[in-house]
């Protein structure tokens, strides 16, 4: 047998699809969108905010990180960031 390489997958609806006029998910839904993602699709990764860009942005992130924690997921879960010259933004 071949040994492929193996191409994995990262979901970013969450983050990116948020940028799309007349899109915007409250952080229950992201939470919903977040969990059957990883759990029904089986992506290997999700995207799921930019960083700090609104509070509500981080209660959804928070909500998300503490439920794929529970569930030993939590390095499947991304956050977009920045550096800027040596601080994280």
């Amino acid at each position: 047998m071949e040994n492929h390489p193996r191409i994995e997958i990262m979901d970013t609806t969450l983050r990116d699809g948020e940028q799309t006029n007349g899109v915007s998910f409250v952080p229950h839904e992201k939470l919903m969108i977040a969990r059957l993602l990883l759990e029904d699709l089986k992506v290997d990764r999700v995207e799921v905010a930019s960083a700090r860009v609104s509070e509500g942005e981080f209660n959804a992130v928070r909500m998300i990180c503490d439920w794929a924690a529970r569930r030993n997921m939590l390095p499947r879960v991304e956050v977009l960031g920045f550096v800027d010259g040596h601080v994280s933004v």
